[in-house]
C-alpha cells in the first residue's frame, strides 16, 4: 500500500524527516496519545463522545502545528491555474521552508513578490506579502490572509494551514482513505469568515493531509484539496502534484513540484 510522505505546514516535504517541537512547548514527544495507543488499527472507529472529539481534535491540531523539518526545504514548482473562463495560466514559484528554533518559516516566491509565513506555537501566524519595489510590504493576520495567492485557488491562509489554529477542533471518526487509516478532523473558526469549517483526513502514519473539504460562511462546499500524484525518489514517495478545486467558481489550481534526487555527499 502506498505510504504518503508527510506534508508539512505547506502540505509538502522533500525528502526530509519531521520532528516535533521541543518538549518545553508542551507538544507530545511522539504522536497524539489516541493514535499512539492504536497505531495500526484497521477498522473504522466513530468517536461519539463530544468531549473526546474535542480532546482528540485539539491534541492532533496542536501536534501538527509543532511539526518541523529537520533540514531546510528548497525547491521549484509551478502553479497551473484553470480559471472559469479564458486561457490557463502558469505561474513559476520557488518555495523555501525552514525552522528557526521553535518558529517555522515558509516562503513562496513568484515574479511579483514573496509570500512569507512565520508560525509560532501558541501564537498567531504572521503573513507578509513582499511585492517588488517600489510597492510596500503588507503584514496580514489569518483572516486577512483569506485571499488568493498569485491569482490561484489557494488562499494565503491555505498555504499556512491556518485552520489548525482555529479554536474549535474535533475528531469525529477514524477511517480508511486512499488506503491509509486517517483521523477525520473538523476545524471551525470562532466566527465564520471565508470558511465556516474545514474537514480534513489526516494520515495517522505520516500526519499528511490526504483530502480536505472547505465550506463557505453559509455551510456550502466551497473548495476541495487533494494530493494528485507522487514520485518515488531514493526509495521515498514524495508529493509531485496537489490540487485545489473551487466547486462554486468552477476553477482549479494545481501546484506541481520539481522533484530532484539529492546530490551525493562528497
Amino acid at each position: 500500500m502506498l505510504r504518503l510522505v508527510p506534508l508539512i505546514m505547506v502540505f509538502l516535504i522533500c525528502g526530509n524527516r519531521l520532528h516535533a517541537a521541543p518538549k518545553r512547548l508542551a507538544i507530545p514527544p511522539l504522536q497524539p496519545s489516541y493514535i499512539e495507543k492504536d497505531p495500526r488499527a484497521n477498522k473504522i472507529i466513530v468517536v461519539k463522545n463530544l468531549a473526546l472529539q474535542k480532546t482528540f481534535g485539539a491534541e492532533l491540531a496542536w501536534f501538527m502545528q509543532g511539526l518541523r523539518p529537520i533540514n531546510a526545504v528548497n525547491g521549484d514548482g509551478v502553479l497551473r491555474i484553470r480559471p472559469p473562463r479564458g486561457k490557463r495560466i502558469v505561474v513559476p514559484v520557488k518555495f523555501r521552508t525552514f525552522a528557526i528554533g521553535p518558529k517555522l518559516v515558509n516562503e513562496y516566491a513568484t515574479a511579483k513578490g514573496v509570500l512569507k509565513i512565520t508560525q509560532h506555537l501558541g501564537k498567531a501566524s504572521e503573513y507578509q506579502w513582499i511585492p517588488l519595489p517600489p510597492a510596500l510590504s503588507q503584514n496580514l493576520n489569518g483572516r486577512q490572509a483569506e485571499q488568493s495567492f498569485a491569482g490561484s485557488d489557494y488562499w494565503m491562509s491555505d498555504l499556512g494551514l491556518e485552520f489548525l489554529r482555529w479554536p474549535n477542533q474535533k475528531i469525529i471518526k477514524r477511517e480508511l482513505r486512499r488506503g491509509e487509516l486517517c483521523s477525520v478532523l473538523v476545524s471551525e473558526p470562532a466566527v465564520p469568515g471565508g470558511y465556516s469549517k474545514i474537514v480534513s483526513w489526516v494520515d495517522e502514519g505520516t500526519y499528511g493531509i490526504v483530502h480536505a473539504d472547505a465550506y463557505d460562511a453559509k455551510g456550502k462546499l466551497l473548495k476541495i484539496f487533494a494530493p494528485k500524484s507522487f514520485k518515488r525518489i531514493q526509495g521515498q514517495w514524495q508529493l509531485k502534484e496537489m490540487e485545489m478545486r473551487n466547486e462554486q467558481a468552477d476553477s482549479r489550481t494545481s501546484i506541481i513540484f520539481e522533484l530532484k534526487k539529492a546530490a551525493p555527499k562528497k
